[in-house]
């Protein structure tokens, strides 16, 4: 779908663009006005005698919907004031065109809305005076004010004080390689094909990125709280090389202070006994076992080459070994899967019993083969089997008590949808909270690992990206590590 946006002054579009991409999820926009699109969506700034009045008007072929407002300024109202009235009135005008909230988050588009909690916390703000806040200057529905305020309560003794989050960091390291590509994946992992030829070379610069970080961490008296080994698929790692791998975090990396060690162990098909037993005496804390469904069906249909039997056979394995925490992943919104799906998906996963579980919301990207059909679905069908089945998750869980800890969206995320992180009371994982809420620096390290430094003094980040393609990233490594350490530099 084609949608023009006529904004007058045309830097409006910043502003509302998402707010648009938001009621009209999967369409095109165009700035100005253009004859062949299916709607057109006008927005028009008058600024005077200390008023400003907004013009606005949805038009379809068959449904034409105008709003109109105007305040006054108020003395020392800056730019994001202004702009925070602009989306509430682009918000009004497209629920009133939508019969609806085009949102239960309201004006809120964000990856990381807990954070904003968070802000209100620290200057002591009241329940009532947050969701005052909320529901007037951003619109949001209690149920959406209620359930990240929860969230907020359940992590916020994890956050770190301005004095410790400069003597705390957490370190993230990035495999990037997979046995196969998901269907539905738009990560930054590559379908290994030639062992020697791709994953040494890149292992060799990885273990030197580590020791070099180690040792400058070490100069500097700051320690590692949580180290996290992503991907793409970490266990597609040999034997000996994941003991190497291991090791070197644990001579560098590692500290008293060090509170977990996960590993992504999301391809079942690629965990055996002994590697199991491996990252267990490397020090691994935490697994990570994701089936994202407990449908064989659907498992082929997104291109995962397990079964239902070999995720099960994995935990078992894990237990045995004696691993004690246990992550699990779970998508909703797969095609074909209905409620007698996801009800097949979380009866085998209550009886697993994992430590934590997460719920995400099936959003196709931009580089996923799945996108590519992704138009020839009902997009209102497709959205509203999605919210039933997150909602369905989210009662199940909790009747089996576990809470909320962690939570975020995705970008122009449609409806009441987010990505929710459920644990176990006390079984929380540290490196989520810390990597969503942003009160702790993360160092990435490997292909594709996101470094975000955090200033105490008011929670300003910056941030570095190693390179997503493994020979990118071996060549740039020098100069990635000399702009972390500078960053590193700055905390103190």
């Amino acid at each position: 779908m084609l949608i023009s946006c006529d904004l007058e002054p045309e830097s409006l579009y910043v502003v509302v663009h998402d707010l648009i991409r938001l009621t009209f999820p999967g369409s095109i926009l165009v700035k100005g006005d253009n004859d062949k699109a299916e709607i057109n969506i006008q927005i028009k700034m008058l600024r005077y005698d200390g008023i400003i009045k907004l013009i606005g008007k949805v038009r379809e072929v068959n449904n034409t919907s105008q709003f109109d407002d105007e305040y006054s300024i108020e003395i020392g109202e800056d730019r994001k004031a202004i702009n925070r009235r602009i989306r509430r009135f682009c918000f009004k005008l497209l629920s009133k065109h939508q019969n609806k909230p085009i949102s239960s988050y309201g004006t809120l588009t964000g990856v990381k809305p807990v954070k904003m909690i968070h802000r209100f916390l620290d200057e002591e703000y009241s329940r009532e005076a947050m969701k005052s806040i909320l529901q007037k200057d951003r619109y949001l529905q209690t149920e959406k004010i209620d359930l990240l305020t929860e969230v907020a309560f359940n992590n916020r003794k994890y956050l770190l004080n301005k004095e410790m989050a400069r003597k705390l960091v957490s370190i993230y390291i990035g495999i990037p390689y997979c046995p196969t590509r998901c269907y539905y994946c738009s990560f930054p992992s590559a379908v290994l094909k030639d062992y020697d030829q791709e994953i040494l070379p890149f292992l060799k610069t990885l273990l030197t990125e580590i020791k070099l970080i180690g040792n400058y961490l070490k100069s500097q008296d700051i320690k590692v709280q949580t180290i996290y080994i992503g991907g793409g698929t970490p266990t597609i790692l040999k034997d000996k090389d994941m003991s190497t791998l291991l090791e070197t975090v644990n001579i560098n990396l590692k500290s008293d202070q060090t509170k977990e060690i996960t590993v992504e162990a999301g391809r079942p098909d690629t965990l055996s006994l002994a590697k199991i037993q491996i990252l267990k005496d490397g020090g691994v804390t935490r697994i990570c076992i994701n089936p994202q469904t407990m449908n064989d069906k659907t498992l082929q249909v997104i291109g995962r080459k397990h079964s239902v039997k070999e995720v099960i056979n994995a935990v078992e394995l894990a237990r045995q070994v004696g691993i004690n925490q246990l992550s699990m992943d779970v998508i909703v919104g797969f095609p074909g899967e209905k409620e007698e799906e996801y009800a097949q998906t979380a009866e085998s996963i209550i009886k697993i019993k994992p430590e934590n579980l997460t719920i995400h919301t099936l959003a196709l990207k931009k580089g996923a083969k799945m996108a590519e059909n992704d138009g020839r679905i009902n997009m209102e069908m497709r959205i509203s089997r999605v919210e039933e089945g997150a909602k369905y998750f989210s009662n199940i869980l909790r009747k089996a008590n576990y809470i909320p800890y962690y939570l975020y969206r995705q970008k122009y995320m449609r409806g009441d949808m987010e990505n929710i992180g459920f644990s176990q009371p006390g079984n929380i994982c540290i490196y989520n909270i810390q990597m969503i809420e942003e009160r702790q620096s993360i160092i990435g390290l490997g292909g594709g690992g996101a470094s975000k430094f955090v200033k105490p003094d008011n929670w300003s980040l910056t941030s570095i990206y190693n390179p997503k393609d493994p020979k990118a990233y071996i060549k740039s490594m020098p100069d990635l590590l000399a702009r972390k350490v500078d960053k590193l530099m700055g905390l103190n």
